[in-house]
C-alpha cells in the first residue's frame, strides 16, 4: 500500500483544516514548495484539494497546474469538479479528478463526466459520519448511507472519515466493511495518526493511504509504504 501526502490549498495558501473547518488547524505555507519536497522526498503520488473552488470562492488552478507538472507519477485533483468542462480543463495536467457530493446532487453531470473523460479518471470520495451516513453541502448536511455509493461508476473510492479528518486520532476501523464490496482502486483518508494505523488499512486492503496532518508533523513523514 501506498502513502500519498496531500495538500489542501485555500487562497494559494497550504493548509491543514480540522475536519475540514475553515480557520482550524495549521497554516503550512508555499503549496508549490511543499510539493517540491514531497517529491524529493521520494513521494511518487499527491492528493490535492482546491478549498476555495469546492467552497465557490475562485480557485487555485494556476499554482496546482505547477504541481502536477512537476514530474510525480500520479496526481489526483479534487475540489469544486462540478461541471465536465472543469473535469477535462484539470485532466489536461493532471491524472484524476476527485468528485464527492457530485452523484448525489447532480446525477446526470456525474455520468456525463464519467463518459466524457474515462471512468479510470474520476475517483469517487465518499466523505461520511460515525453513523455511515454520506455529508454534503460542506459536510454539514446528510444524504445518503455510504452503501449506497459503493456500486456507482469510478476509478476508484476514496473513504474519508469525517470525524477524525485532521486529528491524526485513529481511522475508522469499521471501513473494512465497506471496503470489502469494492473491487476498484481504494483509498483512505481521515485521523492515520501511526504506523499501525497504515498497517491496518494495508490489512483491510486499501491501495493507497492519504495523509496530512501526521505527514506535517513529522509523525509517518518518510514513510512512503508499507
Amino acid at each position: 500500500m501506498k502513502v500519498m501526502p496531500s495538500i489542501d490549498i485555500s487562497n494559494k495558501v497550504a493548509v491543514k483544516r480540522i475536519r475540514g473547518k475553515g480557520g482550524s488547524g495549521i497554516i503550512l505555507g508555499d503549496p508549490l514548495k511543499i510539493a517540491k519536497e514531497i517529491i524529493s522526498e521520494g513521494y511518487d503520488a499527491i492528493h490535492i484539494v482546491d478549498l476555495d473552488a469546492a467552497e465557490g470562492l475562485g480557485d487555485n488552478k494556476d499554482i496546482i497546474k505547477q504541481i502536477c507538472t512537476l514530474g510525480f507519477s500520479w496526481t489526483q485533483v479534487g475540489g469544486g469538479v462540478r461541471k465536465l468542462e472543469i473535469a477535462k480543463d484539470i485532466l489536461e495536467y493532471c491524472s484524476s479528478i476527485v468528485v464527492s457530493t457530485l452523484p448525489i446532487t447532480n446525477r446526470q453531470e456525474y455520468d456525463k463526466i464519467i463518459s466524457g473523460v474515462g471512468v479510470d479518471k474520476v475517483f469517487l470520495s465518499i466523505d461520511y459520519d460515525d453513523n455511515g451516513y454520506v455529508l454534503i453541502k460542506g459536510w454539514k448536511e446528510k444524504s445518503v448511507k455510504v452503501s449506497d455509493l459503493l456500486d456507482l461508476e469510478s476509478g476508484g473510492v476514496i473513504f474519508t472519515y469525517i470525524p477524525n479528518e485532521g486529528t491524526k486520532g485513529g481511522i475508522d476501523n469499521n471501513v473494512v466493511e465497506y471496503v470489502k464490496s469494492v473491487k476498484k482502486i481504494k483509498e483512505y483518508a481521515g485521523g492515520i495518526g501511526s504506523l499501525d494505523d497504515l498497517l491496518k488499512l494495508k490489512s483491510f486492503g486499501f491501495d493507497y493511504s492519504i495523509i496530512g496532518m501526521s505527514f506535517y508533523n513529522g509523525t509517518l513523514r518518510g514513510i512512503r509504504f508499507v
